[in-house]
């Protein structure tokens, strides 16, 4: 049996009432990676989330078109930061603290490592000024991989290039992280657990935009499926 990959889905709202869901790209890279992906839906009930997360071998939280809202982590709100969806925190929170309870391998992806770096005490970054356009999906540039790391393992040391789609990023990192990977003007593109003899990652990166290219952003999603089959 192949192990049940949770993957949440996004939150739009939209004049005819709110709607669930999520680019082909995360089911397919999953799938591709040797998991059945399960989409999860955006109900903030916390029973909903202990329910299902305890059928899944694994968890990701995925990008959002939204913004952590900065009441999370202690800050005034930046008049530049997006529209913030509650449900979706409350999932990803709800998700986090499963993970860490149970060691249920989990990959964040962009604003799931940033819903990842809040849920444990960390900050963000409301808006990014540097010399790199992370905005733009258009945009490649180069990340520097810290060597021992869970990314340094699957994919190697030093030099990567990784695709872009956010305005911001982590700025304190929750004392259960630390920091894995640089973009070349500082911001912060991965994390993972301090703790040992555990899957809990965060990218800033969308790998499952480029995972058929990029084989650092392949073997996350081969990584987390060894190790959903592992937790089997």
């Amino acid at each position: 049996m192949k192990p049940l990959i949770g993957v949440c889905c996004r939150l739009d709202r939209t004049p005819r009432g709110d709607r669930f869901y999520l680019p082909r790209e995360y089911s397919e890279a999953v799938l591709a990676a040797g998991g059945i992906p399960v989409l999860l839906p955006v109900l903030p009930e916390p029973e909903y989330a202990r329910e299902i997360a305890g059928r899944l071998a694994a968890i990701v939280l995925s990008g959002s078109a939204g913004d952590v809202a900065p009441q999370h982590y202690g800050a005034e709100r930046d008049p530049r930061v997006t529209e913030v969806h509650p449900e979706r925190e409350a999932l990803d929170f709800a998700l986090v603290d499963h993970a860490i309870q149970t060691r249920k391998p989990l990959l964040g992806i962009c604003f799931g490592t940033q819903a990842l770096n809040v849920a444990l005490g960390g900050t963000l970054i409301q808006h990014l000024e540097t010399g790199i356009d992370h905005s733009d999906p258009q945009v490649r540039h180069k990340v520097l991989v810290e060597p021992d790391s869970a990314l340094a393992k699957l994919g190697g040391a030093g030099e990567h290039v990784v695709n872009t789609s956010h305005h911001q990023a982590i700025e304190c990192v929750a004392p259960p992280l630390r920091v894995t990977a640089h973009a070349p003007d500082g911001t912060i593109e991965a994390v993972e657990a301090t703790e040992p003899g555990r899957f809990l990652v965060g990218v800033q990166w969308h790998p499952e935009r480029i995972w058929k290219e990029s084989a650092i952003s392949r073997a996350l999603f081969e990584e987390l499926v060894r190790w959903a089959e592992e937790k089997e």
